[in-house]
Parts: structure tokens; C-alpha cells; sequence
């Protein structure tokens, strides 16, 4: 997850972010502190094997701090993930 963590603070504005782990999986919570705005998402074991699935995730998350006024940067193809082979 350094990869997840290094790619939000690297965006302008850079996003807080809090992982908490458990048995079922992973939450996720991305902090805009500008706006404020804050969204979740539940990450499955499933989803976090897949870097497409992670970027999808992340990216709806990313859109859903954009709807509630974030000024983030956000492109289609953006990648926040990137899985080593």
C-alpha cells in the first residue's frame, strides 16, 4: 500500500487517507481537509489482487470527494496503483 499512499500525497491537493484493516477486507477513507470532504470504501481481498479493480475503486472515490467539491485532478485513465509483476 505505499504505492496508494505515495500516489494520494502526490496529488494537488494532496488527499489524507486512513487504511484500517480487517478480517474481511480493507476500509479505506480519503480526506480532502480543503473542502472538508470524506468518503469510504471497503476494499475486498478480491479487489486488492486486482490493480484494475484498486484503480477503479479509488478513482469512484476520488469523483465522489470531486462531487462534493474537492478540486482534484481526475482523468479516465489515471493510474494510483501499480501492481509489480
Amino acid at each position: 500500500m505505499d504505492d496508494l499512499r505515495r500516489a494520494l500525497s502526490a496529488l494537488d491537493p494532496p488527499i489524507k487517507h486512513f487504511v484500517e484493516y480487517r478480517s474481511s477486507g480493507m476500509l479505506l477513507t480519503l480526506l480532502d481537509v480543503e473542502i472538508p470532504a470524506k468518503v469510504f470504501r471497503f476494499i475486498t481481498p478480491r479487489t486488492m489482487r486486482s490493480a484494475e479493480a484498486m484503480n477503479l475503486t479509488i478513482l469512484y472515490a476520488i469523483n465522489e470527494l470531486r462531487v462534493k467539491g474537492s478540486h482534484l485532478p481526475l482523468d479516465a485513465d489515471t493510474v494510483i496503483v501499480k501492481f509489480k509483476a
